[in-house]
């Protein structure tokens, strides 16, 4: 009688703890890549243009009052011949590490990230990616800095300045003070809406979008999985240099759907391409490996 007892309560806990594990299994969220570590001595900077205005943006706001809710703080830089956008979070921190480390030259360990950053964690090609549209060739080039130990597919990408087909109409928004019009389009499987002022009569806006009459002050696709809002403008009366890495050149080239794939690779299989040996022959490997986010870009086609 003992005997059939303790089988009994031997298969009671053997089914609690499958269906313990399965629910804790299910109720962990799945993560990102990690982030890659700071520039820190790869802060050399080469200036291609100059500017007086800087828009801020902030990128997938929860409350826009507070920064610490936004999934990044971005920056557009529009000089005469080149635009910059990147990410002022990432910016601040490789700034701030590299600061650091030129404080603590005898330092055995480096910083991590350094100062604040948004609500979103790990890796995102939205903020770890700069944008450069070059006016005089019409040519957008795209630096992508991939997760943590991935540095050996960092890679470069050049496209043609990327062309929306807007349908402008008639509906108004004030944003930070400009009365601002609405265009909608569908770019690269998504559609978009779009407000735009012609008070800053500049053609361009966050990320690849612009081709407006007007400066793009606030976009979102469809499903506001991504939206960029303008949180403020900046005129400077002497202008600022804009500038770029210099360890860009040492980026891979590739082309826009290769690139896709390979952000798709870090993305889903982030795991699987450190068990790869990198360019120093090194294998990284985790005992324990996040269920990951699937790949959900602005451009599906």
């Amino acid at each position: 009688m003992k005997h059939v007892l303790f089988i009994i309560l031997l298969l009671g806990f053997s089914f609690w703890t499958f269906f313990a594990q399965k629910n804790l299994s299910q109720e962990i969220p799945a993560a990102n890549p990690m982030a890659p570590l700071p520039f820190y001595f790869e802060l050399n900077m080469t200036p291609v243009d100059s500017s007086n205005i800087r828009i801020l943006y902030a990128m997938n706001a929860t409350d826009l009052q507070k920064m610490e809710t936004y999934d990044d703080l971005q920056r557009l830089d529009i000089g005469e011949h080149f635009s910059k956008y990147y990410s002022f979070f990432v910016f601040n921190c490789d700034s701030l590490a590299s600061d650091w480390i030129k404080k603590n030259p005898s330092a055995n360990t480096k910083p991590g990230r350094l100062g604040p950053m948004g609500k979103f964690k790990g890796w995102s090609e939205y903020i770890y990616s700069e944008y450069f549209k070059d006016f005089s060739k019409k040519e957008l080039t795209e630096y992508t800095r991939m997760p943590i130990y991935l540095s050996d597919y960092n890679s470069k990408c050049s496209e043609p300045l990327p062309v929306q087909n807007w349908e402008i109409s008639d509906d108004t928004l004030t944003i930070v003070g400009y009365l601002c019009q609405k265009a909608t389009c569908r770019f690269r499987g998504r559609d978009y809406t779009a407000w735009f002022t012609t008070d800053i009569p500049i053609s361009n806006g966050p990320w690849k979008f612009g081709g407006l009459p007007g400066l793009i002050l606030k976009v979102f696709d469809e499903s506001k999985k991504y939206v960029f809002e303008c949180v403020g403008i900046e005129n400077y009366k002497k202008k600022y240099p804009i500038q770029m890495h210099e360890v860009f050149k040492q980026f891979k080239k590739t082309d826009r759907g290769k690139l896709l794939k390979m952000k798709k690779e870090a993305q889903e299989n982030y795991y699987q391409l450190l068990k790869t040996p990198n360019s120093q022959g090194e294998v990284i490997g985790f005992k324990y490996e996040d269920k990951l986010n699937s790949y959900n870009p602005l451009e599906l086609e």
